[in-house]
C-alpha cells in the first residue's frame, strides 16, 4: 500500500484521518486534501481499521484551524462580497443622477430636434444605472444575510472539536432534567407531543456524547464506558430473566385478543396456577395476571 495520509469524512461535520500505516497518539503527521494541499495534523484515538487496510484516527489541525475558524473566515469572505457589492451599487446610483438637474426640469423629448439623441441616452443611462444599482444592493444583502449565518456559527461547537466531549455532557445532563421534568410534571408540556420530542432529543445527545468519547475520550473514559454499557446489557438480560422466571412462577401470560386471552387462561388451569372461575387481571402490555398473585408479583418484580 503506497504511504500516503489522506482526509475522509467520518460523521456530519467530521473529516478524520485515513492512513497507510499505524500511528500514536499524539503523533504529528502530513494529511493531503483532494485538492493536494497538505496540512500538519495532531493524532488523537485510533477509529478502526477500513477493508482496504487503511486505518482511522481522529485529528486535529495543529495550527487551529476548526469549524469554528471556517465559520469566521467564510463570514469575513462574505461580508467583503457584500462591500464591495454595496460600493459598486452606490457607483451606479451615482451614475444614475448624473443629469439629475437636467432631467429634473421635465422637459419633453424634442423629435427630430439636434439634442433628441442626447436626451433619450441620458434617459437609456439614467434607468439601467439604476437597475444596476438596485441588482447589486440586493446582492450586497444576500452576502450579508450568507455571512450573518456564518457569523452564528463561529461559537458553534460540533463533534469534529475535542470541545465537544464535554458540551455533550453538559447537553445530555440538560437534556435529561427536562425529559424528567415534563415526564413528572404533565401539566407543563406544551403540547401532547413535548415528552416525545424532549426523549427524542436525550437519545440524540446521548448519541453525540457517545460519538464524542470515540474521537475525543481519553483511554480510561473509552474503557470505563465500555464498561458501563457491558454492566447495562448485563442488567437488561437479569431483568429479562427474572421477569421470565416470575412469569412461570406466578401464572402470567401475554394476550392481544380475546383468543389468546381464552388460550392463556387455559393454560395456567391446566397448569394449576388458577382454579376455574378464578380471575385473571390485565397488568400492562398485553400481560395477564391472575388477580391473587398480582400483589406478589409486583412485590417481586
Amino acid at each position: 500500500m503506497e504511504n500516503l495520509n489522506s482526509y475522509k469524512k467520518y460523521c456530519p461535520n467530521v473529516f478524520v484521518a485515513k492512513c497507510s500505516e499505524q500511528h500514536e497518539k499524539g503523533e504529528i503527521i502530513i494529511l493531503t486534501t483532494k485538492y493536494g494541499r497538505e496540512h500538519e495534523n495532531e493524532v488523537h484515538n485510533y477509529l478502526g481499521k477500513m477493508n482496504d487496510g487503511s486505518f482511522l484516527y481522529s485529528i486535529t489541525r495543529t495550527d487551529g484551524f476548526n469549524a469554528q475558524e471556517r465559520a469566521q473566515k467564510k463570514a469575513e469572505k462574505l461580508n467583503g462580497y457584500a462591500s464591495n457589492a454595496e460600493k459598486r451599487s452606490t457607483d451606479f446610483y451615482q451614475k444614475s443622477n448624473k443629469d439629475k438637474d437636467f432631467l429634473s426640469l421635465g422637459e419633453p423629448i424634442k423629435i427630430g430636434h439636434h439634442s433628441e439623441g442626447r436626451h433619450r441616452k441620458a434617459f437609456e443611462n439614467a434607468y439601467n444605472n439604476m437597475g444596476k444599482s438596485v441588482k447589486e444592493s440586493e446582492k450586497a444583502d444576500n452576502y450579508k444575510s450568507r455571512a450573518e449565518y456564518w457569523e452564528r456559527k463561529t461559537n458553534d461547537i460540533n463533534l469534529s472539536m475535542p470541545e465537544s466531549l464535554e458540551f455533550y455532557e453538559f447537553k445530555l445532563e440538560e437534556a435529561t432534567k427536562d425529559h424528567k421534568f415534563l415526564k413528572d410534571n404533565p401539566g407543563e408540556r406544551s403540547h401532547s407531543y413535548s415528552l416525545t420530542y424532549a426523549n427524542k432529543k436525550v437519545k440524540e445527545t446521548k448519541k453525540n456524547l457517545e460519538l464524542s468519547v470515540k474521537l475525543w475520550g481519553t483511554d480510561e473514559v473509552i474503557n470505563q464506558i465500555a464498561t458501563e454499557k457491558q454492566e447495562e446489557a448485563e442488567k437488561k438480560v437479569n431483568k429479562s430473566k427474572k421477569i421470565d422466571d416470575l412469569i412461570k412462577k406466578y401464572g402470567a401470560f401475554f394476550a392481544f385478543n380475546n383468543e389468546q386471552l381464552r388460550a392463556g387462561y387455559n393454560k395456567i388451569l391446566e397448569s394449576g396456577h388458577v382454579e376455574e372461575g378464578e380471575k385473571v387481571k390485565h397488568l400492562a402490555h398485553g400481560m395477564y395476571v391472575p388477580s391473587k398473585n398480582i400483589d406478589a408479583y409486583l412485590k417481586e418484580l
